[in-house]
């Protein structure tokens, strides 16, 4: 253990700062089921990496001038799929790894 303290999400008492779970009021932040969380932030990459693979084929089409048809206008609204994918996969990455001292991830 750490010689760090931080105060408790739930009961506000000083705790160290490397315990998932608060020894005093047993409180552990995060989401309730973590299984279920980790196979979104998988799915979730994975949405990422389809998105740049889709963006990068549209602008190979484009620069080729290859006759995809619809890849193209797809490969528009990827950066926008990447990037909200992205966030909301670290988003949880934090939440499941979120310490009763640091609850609020986010704000």
């Amino acid at each position: 253990m750490s010689d760090e303290q931080g105060t408790c999400g739930r009961c506000e008492e000083t705790i160290p700062t490397d315990v998932d779970r608060c020894p005093l009021c047993g409180y552990r932040p995060g989401p309730r089921n973590r299984r279920a969380t980790r196979l979104a932030e998988y799915a979730l990459v994975g949405v990422v990496v389809a998105s740049v693979a889709v963006l990068l084929a549209g602008v190979a089409a484009s620069a080729f001038d290859l006759p995809v048809g619809d890849l193209t206008r797809i490969a528009i609204v990827t950066p926008y799929t990447a990037g909200i994918s992205g966030f909301f996969a670290y988003y949880l990455h934090r939440k499941r790894r979120a310490t009763p001292t640091d609850d609020d991830t986010f704000g």
